[in-house]
C-alpha cells in the first residue's frame, strides 16, 4: 500500500507540475489530486522540492542505458547508434513532462538543471564515450576524441527532441526516422576505419 501511495503522489505531482509549472503547484494541490492528505505527502517527502527530486529519480533512463550498453548492443556501429538514438528519443518523449517542468521553472530552481545534467546526461555521455573507446580498440573506429564525439551525437539528439517538445508544429515534427538515419549515416562515415 505504501508504494501505491508514493506512486499516486508522484503521478499527481508530475501531472500538475507539467500543466502549471513547479512554482504554481502546492503540496495541497498534489495531495488533493493524489487522493491523500497533505500529512501523508509530507510523511513520504519532506518538501515540495523533495517530491520533484523523486519524480526526476523515478523517470531516470540511466538504469536502462546501463543495461543496453552492457548487454544489448551488437558491436555493429551503425546498428548500435540507431538503437541508442531511438531509445534516447523514446525516453525523452516519455519524459517530456519532466523536461517541460524543468524548463518552466529553471530560473526558480537553478540547481535543478544541474542535477538532471549530472545525474543523467553526464552518465549517458560516459557510457557512449566508453562504447566509442571500445570500438576504437577493436579497430572499428578511427582514433577520435571519444568524449567530444559523444557530446556531438547526444547534443544532436537533444536538439531534435527540444525542437519538437517546445513547438507542436515544428518542421521536424514528423521527421524522426529521417533525422536519425541521416545523423547516423553522417556520423559513421566520419569515424569508421
Amino acid at each position: 500500500m505504501k508504494k501505491d501511495t508514493k506512486d499516486k503522489i508522484l503521478a499527481a505531482a508530475t501531472t500538475l507540475m507539467t500543466e502549471r509549472g513547479y512554482s504554481n503547484v502546492s503540496v495541497k494541490d498534489i495531495a488533493s489530486t493524489a487522493g491523500v492528505s497533505e500529512m501523508t505527502v509530507f510523511r513520504h517527502y519532506e518538501t515540495k522540492l523533495g517530491i520533484l527530486q523523486a519524480v526526476l529519480h523515478h523517470h531516470s533512463y540511466i538504469p536502462y542505458f546501463e543495461h543496453l550498453f552492457a548487454q544489448e548492443l551488437s558491436g555493429d556501429l551503425a546498428n548500435d547508434l540507431q538503437q541508442i538514438a531511438n531509445t534516447y528519443l523514446a525516453f525523452m518523449e516519455k519524459n517530456k513532462p519532466i523536461f517541460l517542468i524543468t524548463t518552466q521553472d529553471r530560473n526558480l530552481l537553478p540547481g535543478l538543471m544541474d542535477t538532471i545534467s549530472d545525474n543523467q546526461t553526464k552518465q549517458l555521455l560516459q557510457l557512449l564515450a566508453a562504447y566509442f573507446q571500445s570500438q576504437i580498440e577493436q579497430g572499428k573506429m578511427k582514433e577520435i576524441d571519444t568524449k567530444g564525439q559523444a557530446i556531438v551525437f547526444l547534443t544532436s539528439l537533444f536538439g531534435f527532441f527540444v525542437s519538437n517538445a517546445l513547438w507542436d508544429h515544428h518542421f521536424l515534427k514528423d521527421q524522426r526516422d529521417t533525422f536519425v538515419h541521416n545523423l547516423i549515416t553522417n556520423f559513421v562515415s566520419g569515424v569508421i576505419v
